[in-house]
């Protein structure tokens, strides 16, 4: 079990007010609005430098699994996400299900969410600070009725938020900085529960809105929700997969049952680390101490923290010829598959920081977070985590145990350009 603590850690780092962010301030709706190149200009870079020539880890076949997997979430931004109802065949009339106590129904709504798809599952009281003040270019689109500088109102009686986090497959985040399907997998993994969530709340005569990474700052809301803590890279860090997750919510005024906040030793073990600075081949992720000053207009003041940029890594992301890059989360002495010997470094963690120096140099003598280039799951022998059920994948005439590995790769900055 994770440390459970009265406060999240980053309210000892706060320094003043915390402004609700623009959503027009992201790096995404920067690219929406052309100020910074987009996905599809880094799309058609690394087919035409590195699909032609048939690079491993950059094939055609690796970018179509990657796109295809964003196939859920696409269809679902248009129609259900960021809306209070949806289209359904069926209801369940009535009054709203009481519940002898907010806990009975924080572990219904839990359970719930593991059972649609979720690998962790949180509840916090809704904290205004962290909803986007009003709409960007990026999710405005795909909300009728919302246009970018719209203020985005969640009416006061949405008290709570269940917070999920969506595990990635660690196999597949070795392939970075090369294309990696499980990450866009990994967003309509996300929607499909948040949509699905939403509607289970609804069918119990409350109120839901579901959202992924729109409407509100996932990563501070799952802090609240005791999911974890957020690291040097800005990445919420989870006890039972590291940095290796995505992040969906649903607002609700369903009386829950907050859980409270962890403490796994994170800040404490950034502050001694720095491999995701060192291993970021676009040089985003400071090195330095925390600041609470914003380094770039994605960046919110406050709270001292480590300020990434994230210009800097989407040039980085077209300049790979890639929809993304991972090697912040590969890198990372968090980022390890299920063991024992793991949980018990956890652990230690947790409760010291006098080994934080000894457990990073371990980290480098054992090769973690080194790059290996498997073949992805449409031309190997594996399938993602969440979809193993005993069964094996096996390319068209091939034997399973017959595809081999790429070469493994050194983690330097500049792999794969």
């Amino acid at each position: 079990m994770s440390p459970r603590v009265r406060n999240p850690t980053y309210e000892k780092y706060v320094t003043g007010p915390i402004e609700r962010f623009h959503e027009s301030r992201t790096i995404y709706s920067m690219a929406d609005r052309g100020e910074v190149r987009g996905f599809q200009s880094a799309v058609d870079r690394g087919l035409e430098l590195k699909a032609a020539r048939r690079q491993p880890g950059f094939l055609r076949e690796d970018f179509a699994l990657c796109l295809a997997g964003r196939t859920v979430d696409t269809l679902l931004r248009d129609t259900l996400l960021c809306r209070e109802s949806q289209k359904r065949r069926w209801t369940i009339p009535g009054d709203p299900m009481e519940f002898d106590s907010p806990s009975t129904a924080s572990t219904l709504v839990k359970r719930a969410a593991l059972w649609f798809g979720a690998s962790s599952a949180g509840v916090t009281r809704l904290d205004r600070r962290w909803l986007y003040s009003h709409w960007g270019d990026h999710y405005a689109q795909h909300v009728e009725g919302a246009e970018p500088g719209d203020p985005l109102v969640i009416p006061d009686h949405y008290t709570h938020a269940v917070v999920m986090a969506f595990a990635m497959d660690f196999a597949d985040i070795q392939r970075s900085p090369g294309i990696i399907p499980s990450t866009d997998l990994g967003y309509s993994q996300q929607a499909y529960t948040a949509v699905s969530l939403a509607e289970y709340i609804r069918m119990l005569g409350y109120k839901a809105i579901p959202s992924g990474n729109d409407m509100a700052l996932s990563i501070p809301l799952a802090v609240d929700a005791g999911l974890g803590e957020m690291g040097r890279h800005g990445i919420l860090i989870t006890r039972e997969h590291g940095p290796r997750v995505r992040l969906s919510k649903v607002f609700t005024d369903l009386p829950l049952l907050p859980d409270q906040p962890v403490d796994l030793g994170v800040q404490a073990f950034c502050e001694t680390c720095k491999k995701c600075a060192k291993y970021c081949p676009a040089r985003a992720i400071p090195d330095g101490d925390r600041s609470d000053r914003p380094r770039t207009p994605s960046n919110n003041g406050g709270v001292l923290k480590w300020q990434i940029d994230p210009a800097r890594c989407f040039d980085w992301w077209y300049r790979n010829g890639t929809v993304g890059c991972a090697n912040c989360i590969r890198t990372c002495p968090w980022n390890k598959p299920k063991g024992l010997s793991h949980s018990l470094v956890h652990g230690l963690i947790a409760r010291t920081t006098g080994a934080n120096a000894a457990l990073v140099k371990l980290d480098d003598a054992f090769g973690y977070g080194r790059q290996v280039i498997r073949a992805t799951p449409t031309l190997g022998t594996y399938l993602p985590a969440w979809s193993r059920r005993g069964a094996v994948a096996r390319a068209p005439n091939e034997d399973a145990t017959s595809v081999s590995d790429y070469p493994e790769q050194s983690p330097e900055r500049g792999e794969g350009a």
